[in-house]
């Protein structure tokens, strides 16, 4: 019994039978050209009649020539009825999965989420299949189930990581928002860019894969990793800026990079290599490291002690009785306190620059970290067998050889993820007007928003007794 062959078969079935049908001309021209040639030989010997055994030849040429054709029709005739086989019309087939209605569909949804936010267990399609049976009385096998999920939406892909979700936090929303709107106004106005980081390099730092074969091992990787360098760099679409680049040695042997660079050797940094450097006022785009973030303004807390607030207060203006306890004094402080000012903020200023401090968790808007990638691209593959010296002076070479067009590049690759942050985030750069966050009242007597003290002079009158 011939059975049906499906479609995607089928049409590779047609090509080759085209290829066949092009080979079958091909021998049919042959043929004509081997009768031809026959003919011509059977005229021949019609002419000598004469000679002995010459019809015997002529029988046998004759009975040959009619055996190729009966041969090529039966061929031909065969090829026809496999076509005939091939392209028979597809019988209907019972499905494996009875149809699903837009409950069955919840109901599968439901089960997913109840996966990941009732049990805290990851699914999988073996265990979606079990309880999907009983519940639903699913009677698909795992395929049917896959193509199910893929298609009502569901894919199996790399998980998102906390920054996908820290990043549509409200507050830091609008701090991508406010930095969006001022990068592209300093843009207009043709100011210069320049972004600064820090990063650091291990001393046995190689490329995970090298090319090896029976009598090379390539790349040995190190057990330790070695010393760790710390380095300062800034640039813009123009290239480096001169001088800024800074590597040294780490003295310390935290697991965290950030020990070593403190708010002292960062304005050392500042004043030293970065500000000599800039030819023109520029803005200043850097992230919020701690070393970055040292505020001058800094308003005393719960650890200052009771005279340290009271003379905050009264460098500042605020009010307050000598009676107030130490709470009530940092409920005038918190309600005075004002938009903290950063001493780096203050040194670039001084110098005719402006500091844009990028929103936490967007290291992406950074055009120096993809300067980061591609210099450690370049020590990784000279950094083989060599001393400390040296290995300092590829990472200041491999940073020497990044031209002006990479840095280009890569300011202009931030420029795109600016663009499709705006694109999401439903931003136009028409719209310039500052972002203000409302943070309305609450209801609830346990928001620390809305909680606040009406301190009263009767109240704490502690004087009058």
């Amino acid at each position: 019994m011939n059975k049906t062959i499906k479609s995607g078969v089928r049409e590779l079935l047609f090509r080759m039978i085209s290829k066949f049908e092009e080979k079958q001309q091909e021998k049919d021209v042959e043929f004509k050209q081997k009768q031809d040639c026959l003919r011509v030989v059977l005229n021949f010997l019609g002419n000598l009649k004469d000679v002995a055994g010459v019809d015997e030849i002529v029988k046998t040429i004759e009975n040959l020539s009619n055996l190729e054709q009966k041969d090529r029709i039966r061929t031909q005739n065969q090829y026809l009825d496999d076509i005939a086989s091939i392209t028979g019309k597809k019988r209907p087939h019972k499905p494996t999965v009875s149809d699903l209605d837009s409950f069955d569909i919840d109901a599968i949804r439901n089960k997913i989420n109840e996966f990941y936010i009732v049990r805290k267990q990851v699914p999988t399609l073996r265990t979606l299949l079990v309880e999907l049976r009983e519940s639903i009385g699913f009677n698909g096998c795992r395929e049917t189930l896959r193509r199910l999920l893929l298609s009502n939406g569901y894919e199996f892909k790399k998980n998102k990581n906390e920054r996908s979700l820290l990043i549509e936090r409200y507050d830091i929303s609008a701090w991508r928002h406010r930095f969006l709107r001022t990068m592209a106004l300093k843009r207009r106005e043709g100011k210069s860019i320049i972004y600064l980081d820090e990063t650091y390099i291990h001393k046995n730092y190689k490329p995970k894969k090298s090319w090896q074969g029976p009598s090379t091992s390539g790349a040995i990787e190190n057990v330790s990793i070695g010393k760790r360098y710390i380095i300062v760099h800034a640039g813009s679409e123009k290239g480096p800026v001169p001088n800024s680049l800074l590597v040294f040695s780490s003295k310390s042997k935290m697991a965290d990079y950030h020990h070593d660079m403190n708010a002292v050797n960062f304005n050392k940094w500042l004043r030293e290599k970065l500000i000599p450097n800039l030819n023109e006022p520029s803005v200043i785009v850097m992230d919020n490291a701690s070393y970055h973030s040292i505020i001058v303004n800094k308003a005393p807390t719960s650890q200052n002690r009771k005279d340290d607030i009271r003379e905050w207060l009264t460098l500042n203006n605020i009010p307050f009785e000598d009676y107030h306890t130490k709470a009530e004094l940092l409920c005038f402080v918190k309600r005075n306190t004002p938009e903290p000012v950063y001493e780096a903020d203050e040194l670039l200023k001084e110098n005719g620059h402006e500091v844009l401090r990028l929103p936490p968790y967007h290291c992406d808007l950074n055009a120096i970290e993809l300067i980061w990638s591609l210099a450690k691209r370049k020590v990784a593959s000279k950094n083989l067998g060599l001393a400390a010296a040296e290995f300092e002076r590829i990472i200041k070479d491999s940073f020497e050889s990044i031209t002006s067009e990479e840095w280009k590049k890569m300011t202009d690759h931030v420029i795109h993820v600016e663009n499709k942050y705006k694109e999401r985030d439903r931003i136009t750069e028409n719209n310039l007007e500052s972002f203000i966050i409302n943070v309305g009242n609450s209801d609830s007597s346990d928001s620390y928003e809305s909680f606040q003290i009406e301190v009263l002079d009767s109240d704490f009158d502690y004087g009058s007794e």
